[in-house]
């Protein structure tokens, strides 16, 4: 675009800009000393909250906030990092499309020693078993950690809320349909 073009199009967005502003209402800004002023009720008001429908994109990244929070306080209270959970955004093999995964540690490890291995020609430690075995490890580390913590009980609970929250609300608005669903 040359500099004559951007010059035009700037001059023509600051021409409409102030033809708009010529035809507001003078009336509209101006305050009247006649205007009366009402009196104040001596009685409080009572307080309206409205709530609007919040969009499915905004109920599921409260969803990922309530999760990655839960996480954040399990992971503050776990003395053992091999434990720890995080949260990423990635694509599958044999895909471009990313999606959100949450996993421990010890899932990143055991899957990258076995590539490790299968590279190198060495023999493969069953990954799946250690897996399934650490995963119940972790199961019984995060019920302790509930019953000793009330904080993550609570962002447990807010977690789970908010995935009954999105769950609930695609089905009343989607009726069941995955794809195609934008309400």
């Amino acid at each position: 675009m040359s500099l004559q073009c951007i010059f035009r199009v700037g001059s023509i967005c600051t021409m409409g800009a102030i033809l708009l502003l010529a035809l507001v209402p003078v009336g509209m800004c101006q305050t009247t000393s006649v205007q009366k002023e009402e009196p104040v009720p001596s009685d409080t008001i009572d307080e309206v909250t409205v709530y609007g429908n919040k969009s499915l994109l905004v109920l599921r990244q409260e969803l990922y906030e309530a999760e990655d929070n839960a996480y954040a306080v399990f992971n503050s209270l776990n003395s053992d990092d091999e434990y720890d959970v995080h949260c990423y955004r990635e694509a599958p093999v044999g895909s471009h499309i990313k999606r959100r995964v949450c996993r421990p540690n010890f899932v990143n490890d055991a899957t990258t020693d076995e590539a490790r291995n299968w590279q190198l020609g060495l023999p493969n430690k069953d990954a799946w078993a250690i897996v399934q075995q650490k995963n119940k490890i972790l199961r019984e580390k995060m019920e302790a950690l509930v019953v000793k913590h009330p904080e993550l009980f609570k962002a447990l609970e807010e977690f789970s809320n908010s995935k009954q929250v999105l769950e609930s609300e695609h089905q009343r608005r989607c009726g069941g349909r995955f794809l195609m669903c934008r309400k």
